[in-house]
């Protein structure tokens, strides 16, 4: 190297180090910005969302918990948020207003998760994940089946049934939702019902009849009737449904 080229790369290196604020670190020869700065932003991402799910399940904690204490008329934003321990902006960012927030009860109990919307036309994951095939074609093991996973809902459902029915009563939107719910439900049941041997139902049954029978009988006001007005216990539901059912569907043994 000529003594020009050493003179030369001196110069460089002195403007680089002018260049740079004092204490600056200086990076080894071949260090990769790139990949850090992308885990950074992914680790702020895990953590944002981390937070946002859990402020939701806080929400709906507290939704739950004053719908069940009050009803859904005298539910107010303002105690729901204080229940979770957000601001009343927070609760308005997350689920706009009381009557999303109901809504987004109900889906969490239909799904057994506070993120998983409902589909329209397919059942539940959380409803599905036992039916295995030998259980949907052997009909009084389905039947059995599906009045377990009726009874698990409409626990999980209770709160967000009944303030729906009060709900209903003062807000014509609360009454629509409902009506799109329960159109929902029917076809969840329909999905359902798709693998069930037609041969086994009572003779003159169609599979339609069949999907209405057992929205009708496995239903919210099932569940009022029974456990609400006459005091049912949920194993005493579940018992009651499943020999109805078997009896609607199947011919006699």
């Amino acid at each position: 190297m000529t003594s020009q080229d050493q003179t030369a790369n001196k110069r460089r290196r002195a403007s680089r180090a002018a260049a740079e604020p004092p204490g600056a670190p200086s990076e080894p020869a071949g260090a990769a910005a790139g990949p850090p700065r992308v885990r950074r932003v992914s680790r702020q991402r895990e953590a944002g969302e981390a937070t946002r799910r859990e402020t939701r399940r806080r929400l709906l904690a507290a939704a739950r918990a004053e719908f069940a204490d009050g009803g859904y008329a005298a539910a107010t934003v303002i105690r729901i948020a204080e229940r979770a321990g957000v601001s009343v902006q927070t609760l308005y960012n997350d689920c706009g207003n009381k009557r999303n927030l109901l809504r987004a009860v109900m889906e969490s109990a239909v799904t057994g998760d506070d993120d998983a919307p409902m589909v329209a036309g397919q059942p539940p994951a959380i409803m599905t994940a036992t039916l295995d095939a030998v259980t949907a074609r052997d009909p009084r093991r389905f039947l059995a089946h599906l009045s377990h996973q009726y009874r698990l809902l409409a626990e999980r459902a209770a709160v967000g049934w009944q303030a729906y029915r009060d709900g209903a009563a003062i807000d014509p939107d609360i009454t629509a939702d409902w009506q799109r719910l329960s159109e929902i439900r029917r076809e969840a049941f329909g999905m359902m019902f798709a693998r069930f041997p037609v041969r086994s139902l009572r003779a003159g049954l169609t599979r339609a009849a069949a999907v209405d029978t057992a929205w009708a009988i496995a239903s919210p006001e099932t569940h009022y009737q029974l456990v609400r007005q006459a005091g049912y216990g949920y194993d005493q539901l579940e018992e009651w449904v499943r020999t109805t059912l078997s009896a609607a569907l199947l011919p006699d043994q």
